[in-house]
C-alpha cells in the first residue's frame, strides 16, 4: 500500500509540472485554479507532517525562510486590521490574495517535507524525458506557425514575436526555460549544442527578460566551477556587479518600466511603482494589507487604494478595466506590506541563494554539481521576470519552486547530510 502511495505521488507531481507548463493553456476554463488547488493540497501535507512528526528536518536557511514567510503573513493581516474601520477590504480578496502570494512557497515546503515519500530523482528524470518530447512538438508547431500564422501576432523590434497557444510570449519563453533547466543535467557534458538550440527557440519570443535569463544561464553554465569557489557571502558582490552589467545592457527597457516620469503620463507600470513608495510611506510601517494593491484580487474586488490615490482614472487600473493591476510584483509587496515586508521578502530570496550556494559547494561529484545548477537558474528566472511581471504569485512560480525543491531533495539523497540541518 505504501509503495502504491509513493507511485501515485511521483506521478501526480510529474503530471502537475507538465500540466501547468504546457497543457493548462489549452483548457483555461478548467485549469485557472489548479495551482491554488496544489497549494491547498500541499498545505494539508505540511500541517499533517508537522502535526505527526516529532522532528522536522530542514536546512537552517529554510527555517529562516519559513519564519520570514510567517512574519509576512502576520504583518499583512495586521496591516488589514490597522486600516479598519476607515478602509475596508473585501474578505474574499484578503483570503484569495493570501493563497496567491504564498502558494509557490507552500508547494516548495510540501515537496521538501515529502522528501522520504517521493523519488525526486525519478521525477526529475521522467520530467526530462517528457519535456524533451514536448520540445520537439513545440519546434514543429513553431515552424508551422511561422509558415501559416495560426496564432496571435505581436510585433517587437520590427519582428514577429512567437507565442503559439501560450497566453503570452513570456509564458512561451518560460516553457522553453523549464525545458532547458530540466535537460541541462542530461546534456551539459554532451550535445551542448542542443541546449543552445533550446535557448534560441525561447528567444524567438523576443522577451528581453528571457535574453537576461540566457545571459545568466551562460555564466552559470561555463563558470560553475569558479562560482563554487566564491565565498558564500561574497556571491552578492558579484551578483551586484552582474546586475549592473544587465542594467547597462537593457537600461532603455528597464527605465521604461521603472521611470517615475512615466507615472506622470498615466502609464500603469510606472505609476504602480511610484505610488507603491507613496503608499509605503503614508501607511508606514504596515502597508495596506492583503488584497489591496497591485495584486490580481485587488482588481477583481476593486480596492479602495486605487480611488484614494487617483489610480481609478488610469488606463488598465480603472474599475471597469483593471487589466494591468497585477502587472508587477515588487510594487505589490511594498504597497501591501510596507518597508518591513519588502525587507522580509528580500531576505527570503537572500536565504534561498545562500542555501543554493551551500549545497553547490557541498557537492563533490560532477553529476551532483550539475544537478544543483537548476535551483540557481530557477530563482534567477523568477527574479528577472519579477521586474515587470507578478511571477512570484503565478503558477509559473509554483512550477519552478517544485523543481527547486526536488533538486534539493535529490541533494539530500546523494549526500545524507541530515545531521547538518
Amino acid at each position: 500500500m505504501l509503495r502504491i502511495q509513493h507511485i501515485f505521488l511521483n506521478r501526480f507531481i510529474i503530471f502537475s509540472v507538465i500540466f501547468i507548463s504546457y497543457i493548462s493553456f489549452l483548457i483555461p476554463e478548467i485549469s485557472g485554479f489548479y495551482d491554488e488547488f496544489l497549494a491547498m493540497l500541499f498545505f494539508s501535507v505540511i500541517v499533517i507532517i508537522i502535526g505527526t512528526k516529532s522532528k522536522i528536518h530542514l536546512y537552517r536557511e529554510e527555517k529562516y525562510i519559513f519564519y520570514l514567510l510567517a512574519f509576512i503573513a502576520f504583518w499583512g493581516l495586521l496591516s488589514n486590521y490597522m486600516t479598519l474601520p476607515k478602509y475596508q477590504t473585501n474578505p474574499i480578496a484578503i483570503y484569495s490574495d493570501f493563497i496567491v502570494i504564498f502558494k509557490a512557497y507552500i508547494a516548495y515546503f510540501g515537496i521538501r517535507l515529502l522528501n522520504h515519500s517521493i523519488d525526486s530523482e525519478l521525477i526529475l528524470n521522467k520530467l526530462a524525458y517528457y519535456v524533451e518530447i514536448i520540445f520537439y512538438l513545440l519546434v514543429v508547431m513553431v515552424f508551422l506557425d511561422l509558415i501559416f500564422q495560426f496564432y496571435p501576432i505581436e510585433r517587437r523590434y520590427g519582428l514577429r514575436s512567437v507565442q503559439l497557444f501560450f497566453s503570452h510570449p513570456s509564458r512561451f519563453s518560460t516553457a522553453f526555460g523549464i525545458i532547458f533547466m530540466l535537460l541541462l543535467y542530461k546534456y551539459i557534458n554532451r550535445r551542448r549544442w542542443f541546449l543552445i538550440i533550446i535557448l534560441l527557440f525561447g528567444m524567438i519570443s523576443l522577451r528581453v527578460k528571457f535574453f537576461g535569463f540566457v545571459l545568466i544561464a551562460y555564466v552559470i553554465f561555463h563558470f560553475r566551477n569558479l562560482i563554487r569557489r566564491i565565498p558564500r557571502r561574497q556571491i552578492f558582490v558579484y551578483l551586484g556587479l552582474f546586475s549592473l552589467v544587465l542594467f547597462f545592457l537593457f537600461q532603455d527597457r528597464i527605465m521604461m518600466f521603472f521611470s517615475f516620469e512615466k507615472a506622470n503620463t498615466g502609464w500603469s507600470r510606472g505609476i504602480l511603482t511610484y505610488k507603491s513608495i507613496v503608499i509605503a510611506n503614508d501607511f508606514f510601517p504596515f502597508g495596506t494589507g492583503f488584497g489591496t494593491y497591485a495584486g490580481v484580487f485587488s482588481g477583481i474586488y476593486y480596492s479602495w487604494t486605487y480611488e484614494l490615490y487617483g489610480l481609478d482614472r488610469v488606463y488598465g487600473l480603472s474599475p471597469d478595466n483593471p487589466a494591468f493591476v497585477a502587472d508587477q510584483f515588487w510594487p505589490m509587496v511594498l504597497g501591501q506590506f510596507g518597508w518591513f515586508g519588502f525587507l522580509a521578502y528580500g531576505l527570503i530570496l537572500y536565504y534561498f541563494i545562500m542555501l543554493f550556494m551551500k549545497l553547490f559547494k557541498q557537492s563533490k561529484q560532477t553529476n551532483t554539481v550539475n544537478r544543483m545548477i537548476l535551483p540557481f537558474l530557477g530563482i534567477f528566472m523568477l527574479l528577472i521576470d519579477s521586474s515587470s511581471d507578478a511571477i512570484f504569485s503565478q503558477d509559473r512560480a509554483v512550477n519552478i519552486f517544485i523543481l527547486i525543491s526536488l533538486s534539493i531533495n535529490l541533494h539530500n539523497l546523494k549526500h545524507k547530510e541530515i545531521n547538518n540541518y
